[in-house]
């Protein structure tokens, strides 16, 4: 990412909230799991605006077509994408729910994207710069589970992010806005970083390399 587009961290942690080996010392399948939070400056809008950028708000993350076994998240049935928007200088709840259709069970469960308000159907959470939505708040859910050959596997990766502006403990105190993201992949063959793509595509602080940091927690966890 261009440096000068990259943002200044006030404060970040970084902490592995599972790492086990499922399998054996000879066929390691480690399912891992990290929490990443960082506080920066600058508005919900800007973080959303640079994650639209960096590819990670796409119709990839953010479906708007029939997916199969991929839905908002592993708990409490999120929706694929939820925000706090101001459209037309009136504040709305918008969100992309997944909808299970049903499918084979044993292989492939289908979920529908479904976009409210009605009035914002056709839009894509991508299309909100160039349209001119602002984006007080927002959420990002994906949950990937995968099949193979005909057999339901314990591999998936799961994403949870949350952008909301927030003001300290003290009165006087200046806001600022906290991203937090959950990561998790599962029948990795390493100690690997998991969910790597999606690793990639949130890591827009300056001097901070994010992946460098997951990967030294994890290697001493």
């Amino acid at each position: 990412m261009n440096e000068e587009k990259m943002l200044n961290a006030k404060q970040k942690s970084v902490r592995v909230k599972e790492l086990k080996n499922y399998g054996s010392s000879l066929r390691p399948l480690y399912t891992i799991a990290v929490e990443i939070e960082i506080s920066v400056g600058e508005s919900p809008d800007t973080l959303h605006k640079v994650f639209t950028d960096t590819g990670l708000i796409t119709r990839e993350t953010v479906p708007f077509e029939v997916v199969s076994n991929f839905r908002g998240s592993a708990k409490d049935n999120k929706p694929f994408y939820s925000a706090l928007i101001v459209h037309e200088g009136i504040t709305k709840k918008y969100e992309v729910a997944a909808r299970d259709t049903g499918g084979f069970l044993r292989t492939r469960i289908n979920y529908e994207p479904v976009v409210s308000p009605e009035e914002l159907r056709l839009t894509h959470p991508a299309e909100f710069p160039r349209m001119g939505i602002e984006v007080k708040e927002w959420e990002l859910h994906n949950y990937k589970h995968y099949f193979m050959m005909l057999i339901a596997s314990k591999r998936y990766e799961s994403v949870d992010m949350w952008v909301r502006r927030e003001k300290g403990e003290e009165e006087k105190a200046s806001e600022f806005t906290v991203l937090r993201v959950d990561l998790a992949e599962s029948e990795l063959k390493a100690r690997e970083v998991p969910c790597a793509w999606y690793l990639e595509r949130i890591s827009i602080f300056k001097d901070i390399d994010l992946k460098d940091e997951v990967r030294r927690e994890i290697e001493v966890g």
